[in-house]
């Protein structure tokens, strides 16, 4: 797999778009896309030293204070496990006022807290380490039966005691003694957390920051990368100091893009935003998918159209289905979609079609980094799947529903960064911003440093108009 990143910073907001070539007869497509807003930023990943403020003995869990006003809900079974017998009631385990380290795995829905576990892992690109469970694993993703019992065996020499490794899929292409040096590093890092909570345990974040450049760097940094273009030189330097610590062999791939055109607009991920606007979605065949979020779950309805494969019904249906199923897992990775997925796929007779289709299927969810199951193909045609979600949905992120508008704070900041492109030609020029009363009012009562921020950028001072609907 041929990977890109591009990563865009501006006022208010820093973006990720990922670009794969899955091989060389294949273009290089945006497959996914991430959007991290300075007012309400990802948790993923970041590891807190936290206070139990309240056990609950009916959902056997804890809620967690992580630092002034960010609060964790801990499920007691992700706790690490221990030497002897587990009690029956793991409230045993915590009591108010404990201080206990732990990680976010998901970040909080609607009037939801944080999601939590105790099982910490440290990411580089090639190996995670777990500092509460002890062990060598190896990728279920790495296929290579000798690399992944040459690896077993790196593990288990390395004798970590109470550490655990993984080895991630990057690392079946990566020499021994890299590996290795990696997971020192990630030991001695390790150390120096503890060492640094010992002399101070005060709440709040002990490793891997929640700072956006990081995280990306951390999730979607990997060996399979061609490149990483970055448009802001601050981003750039962030990047180049991760990879200095956890990566140095990807420094020479991280560069600075300085093109005249947009950089989501080069890579072709700015129209894949504007497309999710609509939740039409159209395939090349002339069929069409309907994509409808719910709090509950994600609907998918596939549509023949004007679609003519065959006049064979049978080879068309399936025709049909098997593009409609790749365009799917595109664009639930795409969008970030995650939770019950329910897919009302055209209605196929045959068993051989049948288990045909689900071959497809099968190997598009295997393609997936994130984990999938599905149920059996209905009787009716639908298909449920449960893919592992930890952030929000880029449309539950962007837009205000039903009417698929942006929302207010997209509304905000994508006007801000359009505006920038024009203030570079007229440095010291007010710049206007026609709004709506809604993002108005968030910009300027709600979010005001942004407007500072964006002064800061351009040397340009803001005006807002508002919409004449509005007014």
């Amino acid at each position: 797999m041929i990977t890109d990143i591009f990563i865009s910073t501006s006022t208010g907001e820093t973006r990720l778009a990922l670009l794969e070539k899955p091989s060389k007869i294949f273009d290089k497509s945006v497959t996914e896309i991430r959007i991290f807003r300075d007012h309400k930023p990802s948790y993923v990943g970041a590891v807190y030293l936290g206070r139990v403020t309240k056990v609950s003995r009916e959902f056997q869990a804890a809620f967690i204070e992580l630092e002034k006003g960010l609060d964790g809900f801990l499920p007691l079974k992700s706790l690490p496990k221990r030497i002897g017998r587990k009690p029956k009631d793991l409230t045993e385990l915590l009591n108010e006022g404990d201080k206990i380290i732990v990680q976010v795995t998901a970040d909080a829905a609607a009037g939801k807290a944080l999601k939590l576990t105790g099982r910490i892992e440290l990411k580089s690109t090639s190996v995670i380490l777990h500092p509460f469970r002890s062990g060598a694993y190896v990728s279920s993703k790495l296929k290579d039966p000798d690399r992944r019992h040459e690896l077993k065996e790196l593990g288990d020499d390395l004798e970590l005691e109470h550490i655990g490794v993984t080895f991630r899929t990057e690392a079946e292409s990566i020499e021994n003694d890299q590996l290795v040096q990696s997971v020192h590093h990630l030991i001695d890092h390790w150390r120096d957390v503890i060492d640094a909570v010992e002399q101070n345990p005060k709440c709040g974040c002990i490793s891997q920051s929640p700072e956006p450049i990081t995280q990306i760097m951390r999730e979607y940094a990997s060996y399979g990368l061609e490149s990483i273009q970055i448009d802001d030189l601050k981003a750039l330097k962030k990047a180049q100091d991760w990879a200095k610590s956890f990566a140095p062999s990807l420094l020479p791939l991280i560069e600075h893009y300085s093109g005249s055109e947009d950089l989501f607009i080069s890579c072709g991920a700015e129209e894949e935003l504007e497309n999710m606007r609509s939740p039409r979605v159209s395939l090349a065949s002339g069929a069409w998918l309907t994509i409808e979020e719910t709090e509950a779950f994600t609907a998918v309805d596939v549509n023949m159209g004007d679609a003519l494969f065959s006049e064979d019904q049978d080879i068309q249906i399936l025709s049909v289905n098997k593009e409609a199923a790749r365009e799917i897992f595109r664009q639930i990775r795409l969008r970030g979609i995650g939770g019950i997925i329910v897919v009302d796929f055209i209605n196929m007779q045959g068993k051989s079609q049948v288990s045909s289709f689900l071959s497809v299927i099968d190997n598009l969810m295997q393609a997936d980094p994130m984990q999938i199951q599905r149920s059996n193909l209905s009787a009716f045609g639908l298909l449920e799947f449960a893919r592992k979600g930890s952030f929000i949905s880029l449309t539950g992120e962007l837009l205000k529903k039903p009417a698929l508008e942006w929302n207010a704070p997209t509304e905000a900041i994508v006007k801000m960064r359009l505006a920038a492109a024009q203030a570079a030609f007229n440095i010291g020029k007010p710049t206007r911003l026609d709004l709506s009363k809604e993002a108005a009012y968030w910009l300027e009562k709600i979010q005001p440093h942004l407007m500072a921020e964006y002064e800061s950028r351009t040397g340009s001072k803001i005006e807002i108009i508002l919409n004449k609907e509005e007014d």
